[in-house]
């Protein structure tokens, strides 16, 4: 058992996320969107078409083109300061995603960085140097209580996002300290108390771990699932595993939501159960989790699979083939895309760029 692979699925905690589905269908998606900016002027469809685009690109193993998108984005809106609220959220967002492309890319210490020097800037309004490029945050906000509320949402950010990077780097005490620093570690299984368990559970206190998610609450499904895998992880670190643990890991996997949304989180969970039980044991998660990655078609969820080599060992050729099939269709790590779409794509960024323009310039006029 490699415990600290393991680890590095977590935190886990049951957010929606939309399916990755085949390439064409999500270009289609972003068209539409951007068709819908340019007629209704709406700053919020055009903002998902962007953000989502540079996540198309990342996905295809595109990483620099989705950072030009990214930089693209912004500045659309960084050249209209001052911004309220939620603009000025709007022109932050690519930048935070230009720290989850260095999450994707294993650079996690460097998106943990940037996104430090982001909340810093912003929050001092004054100046970040990202990319090697100077950003002035003095007039980013029309108020003091826009000013407010945008400090609110890089909490949660820096939080949430430079929790995974530093988990994502293996800074195991640094995420700690990260999440008791922002008040992250309350009494749910957020991603805060998962990770001070994780860190005393990996820094030598499996015990220790234990006794504090006893005293975690579990208000819903998901947490209890997360909360078996975190326990029976913490036994077979301590070297004591149990037949108890797993099968508690087993119904309480076998127990969480079914929706759609919830796949990716719902299969990681499974994964987690496998590595940390045997076959015998834990027949029913081996057969829902190949029978869900056949049946949505989420390229997320296939390549999750694919990449669990405990897992792929079970699988039939016939399964692993309609698995890679799946990831395929979906342009997952291709390192590019078919020319029409990506003109596609680009197409439909020019467009949610330019309605974004046409929307700011209006609001600067009223």
């Amino acid at each position: 058992m490699d415990a600290s692979q393991i680890a590095r699925r977590f935190p886990l905690v049951a957010r929606p996320r939309p399916a990755c589905l085949p390439l064409a269908e999500r270009v289609e998606e972003i068209a539409d969107l951007a068709r819908s900016a340019r007629r209704d002027g709406k700053l919020t469809s055009a903002a998902v078409a962007q953000n989502k685009a540079a996540l198309i690109a990342s996905d295809c193993g595109m990483p620099e083109l989705a950072r030009a998108l990214c930089w693209r984005h912004t500045e659309v809106y960084l050249c209209a300061q001052p911004l309220g609220a939620q603009e000025a959220r709007y022109a932050l967002e690519p930048l935070v995603n230009l720290a989850r492309l260095l999450i994707r890319d294993g650079d996690g210490d460097g998106a943990y960085q940037l996104l430090d020097t982001l909340n810093r800037a912003a929050r001092s309004r004054g100046e970040a140097v990202i990319d090697g490029r100077v950003l002035s945050f003095r007039n980013l906000t029309s108020s003091d209580d826009d000013h407010r509320q945008l400090c609110q949402w890089l909490w949660t950010t820096l939080l949430g996002d430079g929790t995974r990077a530093l988990v994502a780097a293996g800074r195991w005490d640094r995420a700690r300290a990260h999440a008791q620093r922002h008040r992250g570690v309350g009494n749910r299984l957020f991603d805060g108390r998962q990770v001070e368990a994780l860190a005393r559970c990996l820094g030598g206190e499996p015990a220790s771990a234990l006794e504090f998610l006893k005293r975690s609450t579990l208000s819903e499904g998901w947490e209890r699932a997360v909360a078996s895998c975190l326990g029976a992880l913490c036994l077979a670190i301590s070297g004591n595993p149990d037949s108890a643990s797993v099968a508690a890991m087993v119904r309480d996997y076998l127990s969480l939501d079914c929706a759609r949304e919830l796949a990716v989180f719902r299969t990681r969970v499974g994964l987690t159960v496998v590595d940390l039980s045997n076959r015998d044991a834990a027949a029913e998660v081996y057969d829902r989790i190949v029978d869900e990655a056949a049946t949505f078609g989420d390229g997320y969820v296939a390549r999750e699979v694919l990449a669990c080599a405990r897992y792929r060992e079970q699988l039939s050729s016939a399964e692993r083939r309609g698995l890679s099939a799946v990831v395929v269709s979906a342009g997952l790590g291709q390192g590019h895309m078919p020319r029409n779409l990506e003109q596609d794509l680009l197409s439909a960024v020019g467009m949610s760029a330019a309605a974004t323009e046409r929307a700011l310039a209006t609001t600067s006029l009223r």
